[in-house]
């Protein structure tokens, strides 16, 4: 608003704050509802907010109980982990099997038959290195750029040829390796050599030549595939590697990783056991629990009345708080129908307590689970439908369901967090307009104020005025 100056002239009122004052008057009660409309506008923001973040961490602790591999996951177990260790897809069939390593897998690996002094040099020529017999080879130039020992390593492992170059140091002597990136015997080394010899320079074919009988190079390893033999048979089953993956019979879906070999076959023999995960399952029931709990925790602190300081939550009485309570209520209660015993919450080990948490019975659980797997995972991720029963949908699918329409984008919290946001806004028109209406209420004030105080002036003026010709007339008379 504008500064009043140099108004009371007349009248002698302080008219500058008097206008002040009317138009405080005029603004304090406008002012204050604005005020108080956005600070519960505010606080409602603020409470939807931790409400949909509650329902957010809720839903996390959910969603895995929807996916079929929670509840269905199986556990490869090793007798001995020295010897192997051992994971299991949700599909692997539960069995015990006995494994033997036979052996490891290993990469071809060869050296320089006679070590190389460090200042030696090579005729120019090329190196066509072949791993394994159906790969591609690669052709490695040397010239008078890269002709020593160290120049032929680093051109060599620059080159991608699927070999490593090695090169170990002995004063002035220098040995040079070259090892196959991958094991197996499928991965052996072939080096072909083309490039004449020159005098006082050696020669790259007696040194680099190998196929397969020691020559320039001579062996170190042998290229060996991975053995084990299981449950005794006759017939090992070997691998490239030391990785057994299994895509059919009882072990689809195990994948095997070798890590030793014993001293003999009975220390090189141990148990695989496959098995339901029940761990996973009553990590992710316990997580959704507790989950469960902390939610209701969040939603009682946002909805509570405190008696004895008159205070109420936020959302007392929010009607979107409480159909979502009922909701959740009401699907945690319900069956899903089917033809397992196990087909609500509480005949897993899930009950309702007084004061509305749920509270977890872990070997119940684990009884279900071995009594009726499938029907544990109907009722968590549900199942399609089949010739013998109709699609079920599990308590999982139902709340994440549920939970996403709530807290997704374009959700109802969403939908409502925008409109609170939305009448935020609108408070600053309502301000802007406030503001203009007390400015067009002081510029009316100071020009009525104005011409009363010109007015009193005016017949401040006259009352002078006639006091003095009063005066002077009767100072004539007493004359």
């Amino acid at each position: 608003m504008a500064t009043i100056t140099s108004l009371g002239a007349g009248s002698g009122l302080d008219i500058g704050s008097l206008v002040s004052q009317l138009v405080s008057a005029e603004a304090t009660p406008a002012t204050t509802r604005i005020n108080s409309r956005e600070a519960k506008l505010q606080t409602e923001l603020s409470a939807v907010g931790m409400f949909k973040s509650a329902l957010s961490e809720f839903r996390a602790s959910v969603f895995p109980l929807s996916l079929a591999s929670t509840s269905t996951s199986m556990e490869a177990t090793s007798g001995d982990t020295s010897l192997f260790t051992a994971t299991a897809a949700y599909s692997t069939m539960a069995g015990s099997y006995s494994i033997q390593v036979n052996r490891l897998a290993q990469a071809h690996s060869l050296e320089l038959a006679a070590v190389v002094n460090k200042d030696a040099q090579f005729n120019e020529g090329t190196l066509k290195i072949t791993v394994g017999s159906n790969s591609v080879s690669t052709e490695i130039a040397i010239d008078s750029a890269n002709n020593t020992l160290e120049g032929i390593a680093e051109t060599i492992n620059k080159a991608g040829a699927g070999v490593t170059a090695t090169i170990l140091n002995n004063g002035d002597d220098r040995q040079l390796t070259l090892k196959s990136t991958a094991t197996g015997e499928a991965n052996t080394i072939a080096i072909e050599v083309t490039g004449a010899d020159e005098v006082g320079q050696l020669s790259l074919a007696s040194t680099f030549a190998y196929s397969g009988a020691d020559a320039g190079l001579r062996q170190v390893q042998a290229a060996q595939d991975a053995s084990i033999t299981i449950d005794g048979s006759s017939t090992e089953t070997t691998s490239v590697s030391n990785t057994f993956l299994f895509t059919s019979g009882s072990l689809s879906g195990v994948s095997l990783n070798l890590e030793s070999v014993g001293v003999d076959a009975a220390a090189s023999t141990a148990k695989l056991e496959i098995s339901r995960d029940t761990a996973l399952t009553t990590d992710a029931v316990t997580a959704f629990v507790e989950g469960f709990n902390t939610l209701l925790s969040a939603i009682k602190s946002l909805t509570r009345y405190d008696a004895k300081t008159e205070q109420a939550g936020a959302l007392l009485g929010d009607a979107a708080v409480r159909s979502t309570s009922f909701q959740m209520r009401r699907m945690l209660g319900e069956s899903i129908g089917g033809a397992s015993s196990y087909n609500n919450l509480s005949s897993i080990g899930i009950e309702t307590q007084r004061d509305g948490t749920l509270k977890f019975n872990s070997s119940k659980l684990t009884a279900a689970m071995v009594a009726d797997p499938s029907g544990v995972a109907k009722l968590f991720s549900g199942a399609e439908a089949n010739e013998n029963e109709p699609a079920i949908e599990g308590i999982g699918n139902r709340l994440t369901t549920y939970l996403d329409k709530l807290i997704g984008s374009g959700g109802s919290l969403d939908s409502r967090l925008g409109a609170i946001n939305e009448n935020i806004a609108d408070l600053d028109d309502d301000r802007a307009t406030l503001n203009m209406r007390l400015q067009k209420l002081e510029t009316r004030l100071i020009k009525q104020f104005s011409a009363m105080d010109a007015l009193v002036g005016q017949m401040a003026s006259i009352s002078t005025y006639l006091e003095q010709q009063f005066e002077a007339m009767a100072n004539m008379y007493k004359k």
